[in-house]
């Protein structure tokens, strides 16, 4: 039996003649969460269903009943408005079913990934409730351990909420991981317990200061790709200079001390947060400017910059573009120091107590991964400063950071072609550039057609593939990365977050243009690698095949899923132009539109007026 169809038979079935269980809200390699509803209270609740794979033996079992019955134990021990309350703990089929509140919202991965990074101010003011928990948690003897932005829900009401202590370490139990293995997502774990050392509160507020710089950057720290790599950057290189942190960059960098004894502390990084969320609304505006500008720094001569005349003060667009070419020229020239002190601008002093991050050191190399991770892995270490020696991939429910908490679909291109950030590549061309560079037919479009697929997969969607048709541009879209793709009527560009270019179109239609310079060289294995952590309500796999597509190495996604009652249906198309730039194009409409022929056309276009960077 499929897993869809053991959800299918699972759904309406009553756990102690109490909680009549409903849809999927979300599902991992080790567990679904359902919605329920408790009959006796009349209440909606989210129960947690512990789910064992199939090849596991009894000492493995009893270990994950026992982390399961921990997390509900650590839960229930925390009396704080940013975590979940526990209702019960039902045994059923050997197992326990954890009954909890249930929090309507996504996570925070997934606001980052859909509707792209967050405001300083914002993340301060996330940042800050999740010091609450955690204060409160550490207050009880426990130990989160897997603090990240998919492990943070973001309620409908603006409340947030720190979820899963599925690991949770609490204080006076044994260990319930195997001796020598690191559980948790790699860029979110502290140098202390990736060598191997007994962690304490710091350990999370490493964590905490990992989450504050996904939520701002768009990409976890540290991320290499693969966990021995991330994990031995985590413990011997410096980070990689935050591009949008403004006044967060001194949190972001205390938090994120190597040496847990200069690590700042609950204390310094409250201070630093508060005063942040307490800032001036104008300050909090002008921090959207690279807050570079707000910092003292020794700068190396810009030879270029010298020779340029002092222009008068504008009003206006042109005053706006004037600025706006000065902060990137600022930009630019911050990135150059290297091995440079920053000296931070004067702010108000940490209370009493309070750790202060030690002066900084920029690093030799400032390169940025494009990869966001989606899994929780754990890691097989050996206790050593530059040797990890093994990892093992454990499926947890809330899966890594790759946002997989709520119920949006997932909307990131394949890391083995377009899985990424559109973040520091501008926002592409405005609408009157967009018309002055308009045509019919796709502009720059090759006028190649894709020809059909490799795979003998049962696809009703051409997406491209066919010979013939497919050119219904009315516009050509130029994008600041590079790319140029055709747009049909009706159809607009929104905006570039940290999963790339968003455009919409009529009857609910999207498309993201993803794109990555570290391409994976199989799109088909990435996509299924993928594809087991993703989270949807209702997701079912229609297909993921390589395809012929313009001579790229390319493999199709496909599947449906449902959002707020309605089903949807995607086609995620992942290329590798070279060895340095891949894409991807994630085609969604809804499902009782799939077979419509203005959907067909729809696709067939952007599949063949796409082009890449030149």
């Amino acid at each position: 039996m499929s897993e869809a169809e053991q959800a299918k038979d699972t759904e309406g079935r009553l756990l102690a003649g109490r909680y009549r269980l409903g849809e999927v809200l979300g599902k991992g390699g080790m567990g679904t969460v359902w919605r329920a509803v408790d009959e006796t209270l009349g209440r909606t609740v989210a129960v947690k269903e512990l789910r064992f794979p199939s090849a596991i033996d009894d000492d493995e079992k009893r270990r994950l009943i026992t982390r399961t019955l921990r997390e509900a134990k650590a839960i229930a021990r925390i009396r704080n408005s940013g975590a979940v309350t526990v209702y019960d703990v039902v045994d059923e089929d050997d197992r326990p079913w954890i009954v909890m509140e249930l929090v309507e919202g996504g996570s925070l991965a997934e606001r980052v990934r859909e509707d792209g990074v967050l405001t300083p101010r914002r993340a301060a003011e996330v940042g800050l409730a999740i010091l609450d928990v955690l204060r409160a948690a550490h207050r009880e003897g426990i130990l989160h351990r897997d603090v990240k932005p998919s492990n943070v829900l973001i309620a409908e009401d603006g409340r947030v909420v720190l979820t899963d202590f599925g690991i949770a370490q609490v204080e006076g139990d044994p260990s319930v991981t195997s001796t020598g293995m690191l559980v948790g997502a790699p860029s979110y774990i502290s140098p202390e317990r990736a060598r191997g050392h007994k962690p304490g509160p710091p350990a999370d507020l490493w964590s905490l200061g990992g989450l504050l710089y996904a939520s701002v950057e768009g990409v976890p720290p540290y991320d290499k790709g693969s966990a021995i790599a991330t994990l031995t950057a985590v413990m011997t290189e410096p980070l990689d200079p935050p591009k949008n942190a403004g006044p967060l960059e001194e949190v972001i960098y205390g938090l994120l001390a190597k040496d847990p004894d200069q690590r700042l502390d609950d204390a310094g990084a409250r201070a630093l947060l508060t005063e942040i969320v307490n800032a001036p609304e104008v300050a909090a505006k002008t921090a959207e400017v690279p807050a570079d500008a707000t910092r003292v720094v020794p700068l190396p001569p810009v030879p270029e910059e010298k020779k340029k005349p002092v222009r008068p003060a504008k009003t206006g667009k042109s005053a706006k573009e004037t600025a706006d070419a000065a902060a990137e020229r600022l930009r630019s020239a911050l990135k150059s120091v290297r091995n440079e002190k920053a000296v931070p601008a004067a702010a108000a002093a940490p209370g009493a107590g309070a750790v202060v991050p030690p002066a900084r050191t920029t690093p030799v190399r400032a390169s940025l991964t494009d990869v966001v991770p989606r899994r929780t892995l754990v890691i097989a270490a050996v206790v050593v400063a530059l040797a990890v020696l093994g990892t093992i991939l454990a499926f947890t429910l809330g899966g890594d950071d790759k946002g997989d908490k709520g119920k949006s679909p997932a909307v990131t291109a394949s890391s083995s072609a377009g899985a990424s950030s559109g973040k520091g590549e501008g926002k592409g061309k405005g609408k009157d550039e967009e018309k002055d560079n308009s045509g019919k037919g796709g502009g720059q479009g090759t006028g190649e057609t894709p020809s059909a697929p490799e795979s003998s997969g049962a696809s009703s969607d051409p997406g491209g593939e066919n010979a013939g048709g497919g050119d219904a541009a009315v516009t050509t879209y130029h994008h600041d990365q590079g790319f140029s793709i055709g747009l049909p009527k009706g159809w607009k560009y929104q905006s570039t977050g940290s999963a790339g270019a968003r455009f919409t179109g009529p009857g609910g239609q999207k498309l993201l243009v993803g794109w990555t310079t570290t391409p994976k060289s199989d799109p088909v294995a990435d996509w299924k690698s993928q594809e087991s952590y993703m989270v949807r309500d209702r997701y079912e796999r229609v297909r993921i095949e390589k395809v012929d597509y313009r001579g790229w190495n390319t493999a199709d996604w496909e599947f449906t899923y449902q959002d707020n009652g309605t089903k949807f249906r995607s086609v995620d198309r992942g290329f590798v132009v070279n060895s340095k730039l891949g894409y991807g194009l994630m085609y969604t409409a809804r499902a009782a539109d799939w077979g419509s022929s203005e959907r067909s056309e729809t696709w067939k276009t952007f599949a063949t007026t796409f082009e890449p960077k030149s």
